[in-house]
């Protein structure tokens, strides 16, 4: 039956104001996804839009589709010794690197930690933006990452919605997990339309790319790949996607990303409801593209070795499958509403369970003001990730 796990999309402090953003609906809570067998078209070559159940892949040649190579289990090992490491990233990090410092990373909306000030920022490694939904409109990232900006030395990780803010906007869907639209709900009609107006999101896209190349500076910055892409197979979709054009759509979004910005670093979304870890899902994408992956929305389990506790994928399963590190983050309430502090990833202990699962990273969507605070108390006591990109 399909489910998304966005449960309405936040914008953090600072509104990200491209495309337009589908409202009302009463949230009802995510439905868990059961599969299927996909019934989608046929994928296009070519770089003209897709019309009804034919996939277009943007004039920009992907190799999505590709057995993912990525699929070597680094994960389980248990981590090494703690960090000695104080404070948050402040310094350029080393060639290839995205992080300056090897140790487990702090992260939080934009303006949650300038609404905190110094005593929590100086613990962070990263921060969050409003979601990027549309034509590039972003500046104030780079003015908040870049020297002398309230963030500066800290490394953005921007999620990316528009194929799904667009779609939603112009023919009047919610999320999945989200009643009362006119339209439907993206788990119905998601594909269907993301493939009629393919042109116009990969044009985005590469707004994006050029918008960001500009103010910049070729510093680093993540970008989170479109939150529960798995829905457009398995959602119950009038015209479902195969898991290849999946991967074939998901190669030409990045490669529109980067063609301003060659860099940037990507991270693919985990959809904790995909069963049996992903291993059927994941060999449908170029991991190659991906240096992480990551949760996105709802909550996440931090003294759990599954995710989410009414979801059978683990922690440790996913980076198995993937043989990539993982970016967690405590998620929010319906529409983007806080879902409050998660004190489970306080836990030295917690944090320590889920580094030895692959888990790098977390980021606290709504964190107390004290948070800088407990991030100092407890950095020593937390072990070294097995990876450090």
């Amino acid at each position: 039956m399909g489910g998304s796990g966005t449960g309405g999309v936040p914008t953090g402090g600072t509104t990200s104001r491209g495309g337009t953003t589908a409202t009302g609906g009463t949230a009802t809570g995510g439905t868990t996804a059961m599969g299927g067998t996909a019934t989608g078209g046929t994928t296009a070559t070519g770089g003209t839009a897709g019309r009804g159940g034919t996939t277009a892949t943007g004039g920009t040649a992907g190799r999505g589709g590709t057995t993912a190579s990525g699929g070597v289990a680094a994960g389980g090992t248990t981590a090494k010794g703690g960090t000695t490491a104080t404070g948050g990233s402040t310094s350029t990090p080393p060639a290839g690197k995205v992080f300056s410092q090897c140790r487990f990373h702090f992260g939080t909306i934009d303006s949650q930690a300038k609404n905190a000030g110094a005593s929590m920022i100086s613990q962070l490694d990263y921060f969050t933006p409003g979601w990027m939904m549309g034509t590039f409109n972003q500046g104030y990232v780079c003015t908040e990452a870049n020297p002398g900006g309230a963030l500066a030395g800290l490394v953005p990780v921007d999620v990316t919605y528009i194929a799904a803010n667009y779609v939603k906007g112009q023919n009047k869907l919610c999320d999945c997990n989200v009643s009362g639209c006119s339209g439907g709900n993206l788990c119905n009609y998601g594909a269907q339309y993301i493939t009629q107006d393919w042109a116009t999101i990969l044009s985005q896209y590469t707004s994006n790319s050029t918008g960001f190349a500009a103010c910049l500076g070729g510093r680093p910055i993540i970008f989170e790949m479109e939150p529960d892409w798995y829905q457009y197979y398995a959602g119950g979709q009038t015209q479902a996607w195969t898991p290849a054009q999946a991967g074939t759509n998901m190669t030409a979004l990045v490669n529109a990303l980067k063609s301003s910005l060659p860099n940037a670093v990507f991270s693919m979304d985990i959809s904790p409801w995909i069963p049996n870890n992903g291993s059927a899902w994941y060999t449908n994408f170029n991991m190659g593209l991906f240096t992480f992956i990551n949760t996105s929305g709802g909550g996440t389990a931090a003294n759990n070795t599954k995710i989410r506790s009414n979801n059978a994928m683990t922690w440790a399963g996913v980076h198995q499958v993937t043989g990539k590190p993982i970016l967690a983050d405590t998620g929010y309430g319906a529409n983007g509403g806080s879902a409050g502090h998660d004190t489970a990833w306080d836990v030295a202990a917690n944090i320590n369970a889920r580094i030895a699962d692959g888990v790098i990273s977390i980021a606290q969507y709504n964190p107390n003001s004290s948070w800088g605070s407990t991030i100092s108390s407890i950095r020593s006591q937390l072990n070294t990730p097995s990876v450090c990109p």
